[in-house]
């Protein structure tokens, strides 16, 4: 089987339509996903967590997944 997957796209980032479609293609393929869309942020946002609240915000919410994967 696949693990559960966090994914976290930025909205305006040009590709956030296929991550979506990724996302709707894992569920439909029964693997659980927890689908991120950070309003506003462009593509490479989450390397700019000093300056971003959001970015630190995916951060923080990609470290809970893994910890959630991990507890599993």
């Amino acid at each position: 089987g696949v693990a559960p997957l966090w994914i976290g796209l930025a909205e305006c980032d040009p590709l956030v339509d296929e991550g979506v479609m990724y996302a709707d293609r894992m569920r439909m393929a029964g693997v659980p996903v927890d689908l991120e869309i950070y309003a506003g942020m462009v593509h490479g946002f989450i390397q700019f967590a000093r300056a971003l609240p959001q970015a630190l915000t995916a951060h923080n919410d990609a470290a809970r997944a893994l910890r959630h994967a991990w507890r599993a």
